[in-house]
């Protein structure tokens, strides 16, 4: 009788594991299923192309569409930018003068193509992380809110941290576009 009551024991456990074991991969499916859901890899390979071109991380400029457009090619916003990475004329002006690659690109007629946006954006993302030696925090803030008003929130050590970005926009901004980063790492391992 002791053997039946060990195998009944042994048996329960058995199916006891199996499912807790079930029901960890069907949490860990769901959750890939939803941060797919969330954070949307749509133009994978412009980003792909154009963050390898301007060597900026992929999963920045994936995070940067994220904020800023929520990967809509037809997104304008009430400052006047437009596009996937919500590019102003000035800048996209400005970057095309970076690139000076011959290319005659209006703002009027381009600003959304989705490679055309990607490719300008990625430059000035790239650009602006030059600008402030690697601080992704002033590179971000100025994105977001113009390099003048960075230039005049900079400490004496030139970084910026979180306690200095005078706009509480630009500073969630900063920190939603982060921590959508991380994420779009993670996704894209």
């Amino acid at each position: 009788m002791k053997r039946r009551r060990k195998s009944k024991c042994v048996k329960i456990t058995v199916i006891e594991f199996l499912t807790v074991a079930a029901l960890i991969i069907l949490a860990a499916v769901g959750h890939n299923i939803a941060m797919n859901q969330m954070y949307s890899t749509e133009y994978k390979n412009l980003v792909e192309l154009h963050s390898s071109a301007y060597d900026v991380d992929a999963s920045l400029v994936f995070a940067i569409i994220r904020c800023e457009s929520g990967f809509d090619p037809e997104a304008k916003s009430s400052a006047g930018a437009r596009g996937l990475m919500q590019l102003t004329e000035e800048t996209f002006y400005d970057v095309r003068k970076m690139l000076d690659d011959g290319e005659e690109i209006t703002y009027e007629a381009h600003w959304n193509d989705p490679d055309i946006n990607i490719k300008y954006g990625t430059k000035y993302i790239s650009f602006l992380i030059k600008y402030y030696n690697g601080d992704k925090v002033a590179a971000l803030a100025a994105y977001n809110a113009g390099l003048g008003n960075v230039n005049g929130w900079l400490g004496a050590d030139k970084r910026l941290d979180f306690g200095e970005i005078e706009f509480t926009e630009t500073e969630d901004y900063v920190k939603k576009v982060l921590e959508s980063q991380k994420n779009y790492t993670k996704l894209l391992k």
